[in-house]
């Protein structure tokens, strides 16, 4: 049986290679869909703040200017820490995102490395520092995707905002979480060396 169903695959009839190509390609769309699902369910809000770790810089997002503001536009965790730009090489970069962070924050999570929120708090100072540098060798690419310069009227800025601004679309010496830490969550303080 086995031989024959090799060979029948090996040498197959035209009707056995229309079955393939119609399976492989029924198979591979199933496959993508439900890739995609995972991949987009997994950038909830609702999946963010789940996990016990995220309730003290869920309530500092809840006091920022990225969930209430006067135009009304909200961010989500995923906006802010998740790449999303266009394309193969954008997919492949939120891919490779998903599953060198997203599964290492699930591990902690599920191992209990901040069982309380003074364990995550002790540690919370070495974790923004990661991120903050990742959002620097990124140039800051999530925060630019809603704010870009180009969209920037400088002019109705403050006059401190808008010299910086101006200085820094000229010079691009800085990206944008160098001036703006502490924007949606609190800047943790340094700890003190023991």
């Amino acid at each position: 049986m086995i031989k024959s169903l090799w060979n029948w695959l090996w040498k197959p009839s035209p009707t056995a290679l229309g079955i393939l190509l119609i399976v492989g390609f029924v198979g591979g769309v199933i496959f993508f869909a439900s890739f995609h699902f995972i991949m987009q369910s997994t950038n909830s809000m609702d999946l963010c703040v789940s996990c016990h770790e995220m309730e003290g810089v869920y309530k500092e997002y809840k006091e920022s200017v990225h969930y209430k503001n006067p135009a009304g536009v909200r961010a989500t965790c995923a906006d802010c820490h998740v790449p999303h730009d266009k394309g193969v090489a954008g997919w492949l970069d939120k891919v490779y995102f998903k599953v060198t962070v997203g599964v290492k924050d699930i591990w902690h999570h599920a191992i209990g490395t901040y069982p309380t929120e003074e364990d995550f708090e002790k540690d919370r100072y070495r974790l923004a520092q990661r991120v903050i540098e990742d959002m620097r060798h990124r140039d800051s690419k999530e925060c630019r995707y809603c704010h870009s310069f180009e969209a920037m009227d400088v002019d109705e800025q403050g006059r401190s905002a808008s010299k910086k601004h101006k200085r820094i679309m000229e010079s691009s010496e800085k990206t944008c979480i160098d001036c703006h830490t502490g924007v949606a969550h609190e800047e943790p303080d340094e700890p003190e060396e023991e």
